[in-house]
């Protein structure tokens, strides 16, 4: 009986600690939305596998901007992709991405411009 209450205390701790640690927020972030435009962005490229984000780092990295600050949160990311042709020549493409969710899970694209450099 003491190993059997023992083990669904630990169980109880256990569940409730990785619950706080999931961040809690439904709130989207910006990161979230730069994430889901690198993945539409990829969807449009002739060689998705080769696409090459910027790090956070980089002078080129992404910058989002918030449209709307509650639901559906829309972002607009302006960012660059670079990735192969049809020729396998690495080119260089600008992106505007404008994204919107009411959850924070299921994202829709709203429009999307790309052009290569």
């Amino acid at each position: 009986m003491r190993t059997t209450t023992a083990t669904a205390l630990g169980l109880l701790l256990l569940t409730a600690g990785l619950t706080a640690c999931s961040g809690g927020s439904s709130t989207p972030t910006h990161t979230d939305a730069e994430v889901m435009c690198e993945k539409f962005v990829k969807q449009r490229l002739k060689s998705p596998g080769s696409a090459q984000f910027p790090g956070v780092t980089d002078s080129d990295y992404a910058k989002t901007k918030v449209l709307s600050n509650a639901k559906p949160w829309k972002f607009a990311v302006t960012g660059v992709v670079d990735s192969q042709n049809g020729f396998g020549a690495l080119v260089r493409s600008n992106y505007v991405c404008t994204v919107s969710t009411k959850n924070r899970t299921s994202w829709h694209l709203d429009d999307m411009d790309m052009h290569q450099r």
